[in-house]
């Protein structure tokens, strides 16, 4: 093999990680997305003044809330995994900063979690 071709494997690989880790985050946030669809979705987009039949018809997404919850649960686990998993150095390899990946899987984690608590804390949302 020449010298140009093995220069290039290293940079290869590191993007195709990175590519996949951002894939996972990105898959993580729809998930999260998804597990909102049901009960905070409709609230937000009704206090943002959207209206309509159809906001009164995402209530039928919960029957399909532990489907979601499976999703973002496995795509947020794959995420984090690729987010904080070390990375092997490589001396011609570039380093990633992967500190936004990381914010944004915490935010849709906590989304997640916010998704799952929200039919217990609605009375006392709704009271106000």
């Amino acid at each position: 093999m020449s010298k140009e071709m093995t220069d290039h494997t290293p940079a290869t690989t590191d993007q195709h990680e990175d590519r996949s880790g951002w894939l996972a985050t990105g898959a993580g946030v729809i998930g999260a997305l998804a597990m909102t669809s049901c009960c905070i979705l409709p609230l937000v987009l009704v206090s943002l003044g959207v209206t309509g039949v159809f906001i009164g018809q995402l209530t039928a997404l919960y029957a399909y809330k532990w489907v979601t919850l499976s999703f973002a649960a496995a795509a947020l686990a794959y995420g984090f995994w690729k987010a904080y998993r070390p990375v092997p150095t490589d001396a011609c390899a570039r380093p990633i900063d992967r500190g936004l990946m990381r914010g944004l899987l915490w935010g849709a984690l906590l989304v997640v979690l916010l998704a799952l608590a929200f039919p217990a804390l609605s009375p006392f949302l709704l009271t106000f």
